[in-house]
């Protein structure tokens, strides 16, 4: 994907630091170094664009040097180790919350217009919805992204999307910014967001954001089962669920 097709590319970002993460994030799913040439080429980039964003996220430690290409630098693993944290603080949360559910629960944070799946527990059903833990998602798809989106204050949600338009991941994705802010209306008043079928056809979930003693939506856990399996009562029973492992969660953040 090249820079102009970037999904974080819309008026109200800096095209600039869009291509700059792109480029950080090429570096992390390689594993092995890159060389300035194959972070170009990765990301569709001029070579020289590269080298200038190279050079200034190893000025700030994000990237490090290595024999000619370059890896993940110091300030990168100390970002990672934030998140680290609060995946060891949410973890006995989560795992009361799978218990609670009998389904799949996710610990999830906001970047940008996406969701890092940053934690996952797998139902022990036969038929559930697998781990997403390590995947990013856009957040418009997923009921933690929209319950995120919901808790953002109204400047932070138009700094992200602009006029831009969403991406759709499956037939039933929200591609409207209005429908999308009908949701989320919806979602505040109601306290908890749903997705059915997506971010994956056949799979739902709830989600709710999960706020720190100031107020501050942190993080966002989420229930996810097959739609086979969908129904009222369920959909309650996890919302009941969600608003306790939440409510206690953000207690300690």
């Amino acid at each position: 994907m090249s820079s102009r097709e970037a999904p974080g590319n819309s008026p109200a970002t800096s095209q600039t630091l869009d291509r700059g993460l792109q480029v950080l994030e090429a570096v992390a799913r390689a594993g092995d170094p890159l060389t300035v040439a194959e972070a170009a080429a990765s990301v569709g980039l001029d070579r020289t664009v590269a080298h200038r964003l190279i050079t200034t996220l190893a000025a700030r430690g994000y990237l490090q040097r290595d024999s000619g290409a370059y890896r993940l630098g110091p300030t990168c693993l100390a970002l990672a180790s934030a998140v680290t944290d609060l995946r060891t603080v949410a973890r006995p949360f989560l795992e009361a919350l799978r218990t609670a559910t009998g389904e799949t629960v996710h610990l999830v944070v906001l970047s940008g217009r996406q969701v890092v799946f940053i934690d996952g527990i797998e139902s022990p059903r036969a038929l559930r919805v697998a781990s997403r833990a390590g995947r990013l998602l856009p957040a418009h798809a997923t009921s933690v992204g929209k319950a995120l989106l919901a808790a953002l204050p109204p400047d932070r949600f138009d700094a992200l999307y602009g006029q831009a338009g969403l991406a759709s991941v499956t037939a039933r994705t929200i591609t409207d910014r209005d429908a999308l802010e009908r949701q989320l209306a919806e979602i505040r008043e109601r306290g908890y967001a749903t997705n059915h079928g997506e971010s994956e056809d056949g799979v739902g979930s709830v989600g709710v954001a999960v706020r720190n003693p100031a107020g501050e939506p942190r993080a966002a856990l989420s229930v996810a089962l097959p739609l086979d399996r969908w129904t009222e009562t369920t959909e309650q029973h996890a919302v009941a669920a969600l608003d306790a492992a939440a409510t206690a969660l953000g207690a300690h953040l």
